[in-house]
C-alpha cells in the first residue's frame, strides 16, 4: 500500500498539467475612464478590464502596478513590465515592443461659447485662432498645420477661458472629457465643432521579449471577437461612456 502511495504522489507531482496561469506583471497609468489599478491590484477601466478579460482568455494572471504616463512607454520598451495599458502605436514605438490594434479610439473635439461657432473645414483654417488644450498633452495633427495650443492645468481651466473669452476654442477629449462635461451645470453654454482635430487610438503593447507576433495575433483576434460581443458593451455602460464611444469625422 505505500508503493501505491508513493506513486499516486508522483502521479500527482509531476505528471497532472499545472491549471495555474502564468503571472503578468501590467503598467497602466491613472486615468479612468480608460484604466487604473482596482483595490485588489488589478487592472480596472475599459482598457484594464477588456484587456484583462482577454487576457485571462490567453491563460494570463495580471496584477497590475500604476505608473506616470511617461514611464510606460520606457517600461514597456525595456522590458520591466510585461504588459502596458492605453498605450499609442507609432512606427517607432512598435519596433520596440508588440502593439495591439485599438481597444477604442478617442478623439480630440473643439468645445466653444455658445453662439460663437465658427466654420471650419480643415486644419488649416485654425491658425491664428486661440485655442487651449491639456499641459502635458501632444496635439501633433495641429501642431503639424502650425496652429498654437496653449496649454493649461486641466479641462475646467480651460472651459473657463473661453466662457470668458480669453480662447476661442478648447481641445476636449470626446469620450472622458464629454463625458464630465454633460454632467456639469456649464453644459448649456457651450456647444461643439462638428469636426475632430485628431484621434487617440488606444490599446496595450506587449513586450517582444517575453511576447512572440503569434502572441499578438491571438490577442488581436479575440480582442475583435469581445468587442463585438453584448460584453464589451457592458463594460461601456459600467463606466458610463456607451454614448461616447462613436467615430467622429476628421478634419484634414
Amino acid at each position: 500500500m505505500k508503493k501505491i502511495g508513493i506513486a499516486l504522489a508522483f502521479l500527482v507531482g509531476f505528471t497532472w498539467p499545472s491549471l495555474a496561469s502564468e503571472k503578468l506583471t501590467l503598467g497602466t497609468g491613472d486615468s479612468l475612464p480608460f484604466a487604473g489599478v482596482g483595490a485588489e491590484g488589478d487592472p480596472v477601466g475599459i482598457l484594464g478590464d477588456t484587456s484583462n478579460r482577454i487576457l485571462q482568455d490567453m491563460g494570463y494572471d495580471a496584477s497590475a502596478t500604476r505608473l506616470p504616463f511617461a514611464r510606460l512607454y520606457q517600461s514597456i520598451h525595456q522590458g520591466e513590465i510585461d504588459v502596458a495599458i492605453g498605450v499609442l502605436r507609432t512606427d517607432e514605438r512598435a519596433s520596440q515592443a508588440h502593439y495591439s490594434d485599438p481597444i477604442l479610439t478617442a478623439y480630440n473635439v473643439l468645445v466653444v461659447k455658445k453662439g460663437e461657432a465658427f466654420d471650419f473645414s480643415s486644419l488649416s483654417d485654425l491658425r491664428g485662432k486661440k485655442i487651449g488644450g491639456r499641459r502635458g498633452f501632444a496635439y501633433p495633427s495641429l501642431e503639424a498645420q502650425g496652429v498654437s495650443v496653449e496649454p493649461a492645468k486641466d479641462d475646467e481651466t480651460n472651459l473657463k477661458k473661453v466662457l470668458g473669452g480669453r480662447l476661442e476654442a478648447a481641445v476636449f477629449s470626446s469620450i472622458a472629457s464629454l463625458a464630465q462635461l454633460d454632467k456639469s451645470a456649464t453644459r448649456s453654454q457651450v456647444e461643439l465643432l462638428p469636426l475632430a482635430v485628431g484621434s487617440v487610438p488606444l490599446g496595450i503593447a506587449f513586450a517582444d521579449e517575453k511576447f512572440s507576433a503569434e502572441d499578438l495575433a491571438r490577442f488581436n483576434e479575440l480582442l475583435a471577437s469581445f468587442k463585438a460581443s453584448d460584453d464589451y458593451a457592458a463594460t461601456l455602460a459600467k463606466y458610463g461612456v456607451t454614448d461616447y464611444v462613436k467615430d467622429w469625422p476628421l478634419a484634414q
